[in-house]
């Protein structure tokens, strides 16, 4: 990873949504597109956006968490639904 990328993320859970807070460029960016197609930054929110359907937020967030993790950039979880 490059030092002008984040080391903390934070995964934001909303009602059918997921939040995370990380920059709109970069190689972490880059592969997260990747990752996942259905993301996509939120200029006004400032933050990348996820829907997620009821019944599947555990493994999206267990996916979410694995991207991260696999790339050694830690992350934090805040639950605002």
């Amino acid at each position: 990873m490059k030092d002008s990328e984040p080391l903390q993320v934070t995964l934001t859970k909303m009602c059918e949504l997921h939040a995370i807070d990380m920059p709109p460029n970069g190689e972490l960016a880059e592969h997260f597109q990747l990752a996942f197609p259905s993301a996509s930054y939120d200029d006004e929110a400032g933050e990348w956006r996820m829907a997620w359907k009821k019944g599947t937020y555990a493994e999206s967030n267990a996916r979410l968490e694995a991207f991260f993790s696999e790339r050694g950039v830690a992350f934090s979880h805040v639950d605002k639904c």
